[in-house]
């Protein structure tokens, strides 16, 4: 009787971390995707509805054409898988609403949350796994990130289906298990590059762990693995690089070395996971996977630590200013918390019941103030005006216009709202980042290159105009002001003053 009460209140306690879990999530569901990096998740939906309304015979012809062109002018980041597979479902319910995005970037983080229970229960036990699903349905961070438009959620889903599968083939090396964890890897890495960093080193570990240094070299299971992760990114490179071309581009000012050797960068760094997953977390979890009990997983989650920390160095850039850089780290922190509990609930001294009621009461604590903190943040965010202004002010610029501007988000807030096709003035962040590079830029030529054929300068980013004198200078010397208000400067680049030297 005592084993079937344990077996329903631990199965009432998974359910409520997974209600819990998305409640938090479902909460404010039609909100603007303007709470969580805005510019990323515009361009996953300007790219989405240029798929949908190619097609749509319903919509006028100057939507039509606006969404296309919005969406053909989006460089290729990574494989749109999300962006069609949402301008699909688009199709299929007759509209387009980005809630249907966010709904999927939901499911496919509480996927990835049923998969890491279980390999936390293997790894840890079953009711240290608790520990970890309530980490990961309910960090603030990654409550408001799995909401997201953007890949991250599905990538970090597809990490944690991978690592699980590559246990499940530790376990016992069958073709079957092998073919599904090189499928899952090469998934992953196909879903976004950096994926490569949690899955390598744990693919490198486990196969030397299994296998004598000559049958790493020989064993087909090995090279079929290898192949399977690398194939579908390898086949897509191909197509961005010789087909489209549209990949050239993405491998430019990522790499920056000369900020290993900058002291505040690490600072910065810290203060990125600080933020994020919360460093006293981060640092328990650390510790706790260097005590995982079977030798070879221990080594496996310790590599993957070391992909994350060369995560950084190849990306150091990135690391610091992007917070979504992240999501891949939270599954790891969770699970390394999971061992920590372990070794906790192992080593309490007597009585034995003592650990259970601590870690239960510690981990509702943490569940219900975090899960607070996720209402409060979503409770106090409203973008409806900001949708009402752009919305209004497309209309007024008018859709047939071609515009440059210096505007939020890289002058998507005006494409995707406003149904403009614009492109954006670089920022003065922008400049610097591509003098980190080495790159430096002539304004007059790029002034002249990017309004060649523009109707209108728009500028909505008062503060940042105000820091770009140069860009100022050649505005109000060569063209007149159409209108001025004070939040907008319209310039009429139809009509200059005088030409450009």
């Amino acid at each position: 009787m005592t084993e079937k009460v344990n077996k329903i209140i631990y199965g009432l306690g998974i359910l409520l971390l997974v209600g819990v879990g998305l409640i938090i999530r479902f909460y404010d569901l039609t909100d603007a995707p303007l709470d969580f990096n805005s510019t990323r998740q515009l361009h996953s939906a300007i790219i989405a509805r240029g798929m949908y309304y190619q097609n749509l015979e319903s919509a006028p012809q100057w939507q039509r054409d606006v969404a296309v062109r919005n969406w053909t002018a989006e460089g290729l980041i990574e494989p749109p898988i999300l962006e069609a597979l949402s301008a699909m479902t688009y199709r299929l319910i007759g509209q387009e609403t980005l809630i249907v995005p966010r709904v999927y970037s939901i499911m496919f983080w509480m996927i990835g949350g049923w998969f890491l229970f279980l390999i936390a229960r293997r790894i840890a036990g079953k009711y240290a796994a608790l520990i970890s699903l309530a980490y990961f349905l309910v960090l603030p961070f990654g409550a408001i990130a799995s909401r997201a438009f953007q890949p991250d959620p599905l990538l970090t889903m597809a990490i944690i289906v991978a690592w699980w599968s590559m246990l499940r083939w530790q376990q016992k090396q069958t073709w079957k298990r092998l073919i599904l964890a090189g499928t899952l890897s090469g998934l992953a890495i196909l879903i976004k590059t950096t994926a490569v960093f949690f899955i390598a080193p744990a693919w490198v570990v486990l196969v030397f762990a299994l296998f004598s240094l000559r049958r790493v070299f020989t064993n087909p299971q090995v090279w079929t693995a290898a192949v399977l992760s690398i194939l579908p990114y390898g086949l897509f490179l191909v197509y961005g690089l010789f087909f489209s071309g549209q990949l050239a581009s993405q491998f430019s000012l990522r790499f920056f070395p000369s900020l290993w050797f900058d002291p505040v960068w690490y600072l910065q760094w810290n203060g990125q996971i600080r933020s994020t997953v919360g460093l006293e977390w981060f640092l328990i979890a650390f510790a706790g996977s260097a005590v995982i009990k079977d030798k070879s997983q221990r080594w496996m989650f310790l590599s993957i630590w070391l992909g994350y920390f060369l995560y950084g160095l190849t990306l150091p850039f990135h690391i610091y200013t992007h917070d979504y850089y992240q999501e891949p780290l939270v599954p790891l922190v969770a699970l390394g918390l999971a061992v920590a509990a372990n070794a906790l609930f192992e080593h309490f001294p007597s009585p034995k019941w003592l650990p259970t009621v601590v870690v239960v009461g510690v981990t509702v604590y943490m569940v219900v103030i975090q899960a607070w903190d996720v209402r409060v943040t979503l409770a106090k965010r409203g973008f409806d005006n900001e949708i009402i202004f752009w919305t209004q002010f497309g209309d007024h610029l008018g859709h047939d216009k071609k515009v440059e501007g210096l505007t939020q988000d890289y002058g998507y807030r005006l494409s995707y709202y406003g149904w403009v096709e614009n492109s954006n003035w670089i920022t003065a962040a922008d400049m610097a980042y591509r003098q980190l590079g080495g790159i430096q830029i002539d304004e007059d030529n790029l002034f002249k290159e990017q309004t060649q054929g523009k109707d209108l300068f728009v500028v909505t980013l008062m503060d940042e105009f105000e820091r770009q004198s140069k860009l100022k200078d050649l505005l109000n010397e060569h063209y007149p002001i159409l209108e001025q208000k004070n939040d907008y400067i319209l310039y009429d680049l139809r009509h200059p003053i005088k030409p450009l030297e």
